[in-house]
């Protein structure tokens, strides 16, 4: 007479299962919206700044005798003078402080 012994079933681990769909899930979901969704078309509007740089580069030719002779430009103050060399180093770098 043979002696029979029944395998256990293996139990299925629910929570591994469900956690590893969730990562397959989240990874197509992910890869879907990155390459393959069309993208929503976006109104462009320009700030104010960028509306007034956009039109002073587009000015041909400046004249610097017309910038000069403005008296906005004449009212201009300067207010820090030229910068003075100063002392650049010791005499002997090698010197101990």
């Amino acid at each position: 007479m043979a002696i029979v012994f029944e395998q256990e079933k293996k139990q299925i681990n629910w929570i591994k299962l469900l956690f590893v769909l969730f990562i397959v899930g989240f990874v197509i979901f992910a890869a879907y919206f990155l390459f393959f969704a069309p993208s929503p078309q976006l109104d462009v509007v320009l700030p104010e700044p960028l509306e007034q740089a956009e039109r002073i580069g587009s000015v041909s030719s400046i004249k610097p005798n017309d910038v000069l002779g403005l008296p906005a430009f004449r009212a201009l103050q300067v207010f820090v003078g030229p910068p003075s060399i100063g002392t650049l180093g010791r005499d002997n770098p090698f010197q101990p402080l």
